[in-house]
């Protein structure tokens, strides 16, 4: 008898090892502004985009030659493109990369591509131009790297990496080893002279019988080892996946190449997480915290139509999960040939030709959610001083997967956690089975398990303005429960419904905000004629709260706060002054009351903190890309 108790304790125990012993969800996760796309081409395709040292972004695209295009408002508007490559010889110019050395020296590589009929004179190759003047003017033509004449046995897709010794490496895909068979490497030319002479080509990656193709290189943040995305068609999904192939930067692909069985060559996303997405044309960067970002595109459950995707890799490129579409898309639309930009703020630019016309949105890798210590007014109306985390109540965008912008935030104060969600829709349903709405989870003590727990609840937010409470059930799932005062208010317009959500404290067992963070999880519903459509936070699963978001209550000590109409709003909170703006900050100033200078910080975007060295009585002067200047006083807490 003494054996069973033994047994059953011991049982208990790995039982409850199984529920808390989780890592959890760390990694950044994305979210994109999908409604609000921004034309970089208005004809093109295979576009890259840069950011230069001076601020400004670069683009280039294929379009009956090369062409090129800078904006001065991080992509919101783009200069009249200039042809700095011309189609002759009957040879189109394709597929182009950018590049800015540390120099500061442009690099545009491209690809000739001889059209019908062929003829031995006119060959398959890579080809460069340099700019030393920030773009305004081009060298002549300079020679990289020839195949052979006909389609079969080209080279493609240039792409480029300076390593900081200074030498630049050009990567492409290349048939012209391989004349009798339907085979390609990736192969590689290198310059020592910043892109005026070039090496030989050598072989990088290859899988025999199969296609390794269309190159994107990047230095790992701790620069040691070179990382490659490519389509790979030898992974054993009958089709093309992106994947990676490396290389030690102490090796630098000295003596050395990646075949088909090498532990250096790996399938890039996470199949644990992700679906799998057949299809080529990967591109990959880092982000500004290491991590990696990578996209390609697929016709996953789409028919013949193909989109963008877009994964969250770690900082050594591997493991890509956070899977998500960047464009929304109507049904007769594809974003193809895609590409990806980070910038130096950490906003990531997803670029693709969408039916003919370049097109970019930007987005966001989250690692947490943040509520503003706040009591808004619930009543379904956004309102700039409701003080949600962001302006315009748009901490969270998603939707993409529903094709329709869905933007969420959280605030709280001392009674209450609030939750405003603002859903385009122009087919509103609110009758019937099927209804459009909300489920926010909330795990209140921030536990990190394979369950809903007894600090877990959930509460479905419908567009009928109903709202349903459940709770961590004792076996493991949701008990359906009596809420003590969640409120919900919905208001519905034209094209878009706003519902807000103020649930109590004590409606979750608490008696007031918790000192921990909490984590939650958000899933979308939409109605449609097929049922109903839903999307979630990525990667979050409902029933286990290790995957779900932290969401951090922002401590309000020593906060003060100036709204400047609608334009924009400055707090000041301990020695730190962040500033948010409905568009684009150019320069910040911040003087004492005495005329002293404090701070200056040259820098574009619309969100921005600066640390200052003392708090005190300060005058503000932001001037906005637009050319408005706004000057605000504005005083610590107390003063």
């Amino acid at each position: 008898m003494e054996n069973k108790r033994t047994l059953a304790l011991a049982v208990m125990s790995l039982c409850a090892c199984v529920i808390f012993a989780v890592a959890p969800y760390n990694s950044s996760r994305l979210f994109w502004d999908s409604t609000n796309p921004y034309v970089v081409f208005s004809s093109g395709v295979y576009s890259r985009i840069i950011e230069l040292q001076d601020g400004r972004l670069m683009a280039c695209c294929e379009g009956a030659g090369i062409k090129i295009s800078f904006s001065s408002d991080k992509g919101k508007t783009w200069t009249t493109p200039t042809k700095i490559v011309q189609n002759v010889n009957n040879i189109p110019n394709c597929v182009p990369d950018v590049i800015q050395l540390s120099d500061g020296t442009l690099i545009v590589a491209y690809n000739p591509r001889p059209s019908v009929p062929y003829s031995p004179d006119r060959l398959f190759g890579i080809r460069c131009k340099r700019s030393t003047d920030g773009g305004k003017n081009w060298s002549e033509e300079i020679w990289v790297n020839d195949a052979s004449y006909t389609f079969s046995d080209g080279c493609w897709e240039p792409s480029m990496l300076e390593l900081p010794s200074g030498e630049v490496q050009l990567y492409f895909s290349d048939e012209g080893p391989y004349t009798s068979s339907n085979e390609q490497q990736i192969s590689m030319c290198r310059s020592l002279d910043r892109g005026k002479t070039w090496t030989s080509a050598q072989i990088v990656s290859y899988r025999k019988g199969h296609r390794d193709g269309m190159p994107v290189p990047i230095l790992l943040q701790d620069n040691s080892t070179i990382v490659v995305a490519i389509e790979d068609n030898g992974c054993g999904y009958g089709d093309f996946v992106p994947a990676t192939v490396r290389c030690l930067l102490e090796t630098n692909w000295n003596n050395y190449w990646v075949d088909a069985n090498s532990g250096n060559r790996l399938a890039a996303p996470d199949y644990d997480f992700c679906a799998l997405a057949k299809g080529g044309a990967p591109y990959l960067r880092k982000l500004t915290s290491g991590e990696t970002v990578l996209s390609h595109q697929s016709a996953l459950n789409n028919g013949d139509k193909r989109t963008m995707y877009a994964y969250v890799g770690d900082k050594d490129a591997k493991n890509f999960k956070s899977m998500t579409r960047p464009f929304i898309l109507q049904a007769d639309q594809q974003a193809l040939w895609n590409s990806l930009c980070v910038l130096k703020d950490g906003t990531i630019l997803a670029v693709a030709s969408i039916n003919g016309t370049i097109k970019m949105v930007t987005g966001l890798a989250m690692t947490q959610f943040t509520a503003n210590y706040s009591t808004p007014v619930v009543d379904g109306k956004q309102r700039f001083n409701d003080h949600y985390f962001t302006t315009n109540h748009n901490q969270v965008k998603m939707g993409s997967g529903l094709g329709h912008e869905v933007a969420m935030d959280f605030a709280y104060d001392s009674d209450s956690l609030y939750f405003f969600c603002r859903a385009a829709d122009n087919t509103q349903q609110a009758e019937g089975s099927n209804v459009d709405g909300v489920r926010l989870y909330v795990e209140t003590a921030g536990a990190v398990a394979v369950r809903p727990m007894k600090t877990s609840y959930n509460y479905y937010c419908e567009l009928n303005g109903n709202v349903s409470r459940f709770s961590g059930g004792d076996r493991g799932g949701w008990d359906s429960s009596i809420s003590n005062g969640a409120h919900l208010a919905v208001k519905r317009y034209i094209g878009y419904y706003i519902m807000e959500l103020a649930i109590p404290w004590e409606d979750m067992q608490l008696a007031g905000p918790p000192s921990n963070d909490m984590r939650v999880n958000i899933v979308l519903y939409d109605a449609t004629a097929e049922g109903i459509a839903t999307e979630t936070i990525p990667d979050a699963k409902a029933q286990k709260t290790w995957t779900w978001m932290p969401l951090q209550l922002k401590v309000p000590t020593g906060i003060r706060t100036t709204t400047v109409g609608d334009e924009a709003r400055i707090t000041l909170r301990n020695s730190c002054l962040d500033i948010e703006c409905r568009e684009s900050v150019d320069e910040v100033a911040v003087y004492a009351i005495d005329g002293r200078l404090m701070a200056r910080r040259k820098l574009t975007g619309n969100r921005l903190s600066m640390p200052l060295n003392t708090v005190e009585p300060c005058v503000v002067n932001l001037q906005l890309i637009s050319g408005i200047r706004i000057t605000r006083k504005i005083m610590p807490e107390g003063k």
